[in-house]
């Protein structure tokens, strides 16, 4: 069985009058309709786009705390000399446009380069 969390929502009444209609087609009860539209909408491929943009959006309006980026940083330099780009960004779960403000300060104070699209160490 799946781990499950309860919430309380609240919906438009035109969403909820279409809600009532898909009771005993899409689910037994209106909140097994709710939960079944929420499970369809994160596992259809198509919203992938729009849930990267979504958490793109997270990240850069909240980004980490300093002290835990640093962090971050370290570590993964301690580990790689050659990074590239677009997995420096992922593995430090930061927006591409924070990071590219960022990007000139951090060389400087953790001591690399970026060189044809990759974060390499200098040593």
């Amino acid at each position: 069985m799946t781990e499950t969390a309860r919430t309380t929502v609240t919906i438009n009444k035109s969403y909820m009058k279409l809600i009532e209609e898909l009771v005993d087609v899409f689910g037994a009860t209106k909140a097994q309709v709710i939960s079944n539209i929420v499970e369809y909408f994160f596992n259809d491929s198509k919203n992938d786009p729009l849930l990267k943009k979504l958490r793109a959006r997270k990240r850069k309006d909240k980004p980490p705390e300093k002290s835990d980026l640093d962090k971050r940083i370290q570590n993964y330099l301690r580990r790689a000399d050659k990074i590239p780009f677009e997995i420096f960004i992922e593995h430090l779960k930061l927006d591409s446009e924070f990071v590219i403000e960022h990007l000139d300060d951090w060389a400087e104070k953790y001591d690399f380069m970026v060189i044809e699209n990759k974060i390499i160490k200098t040593k």
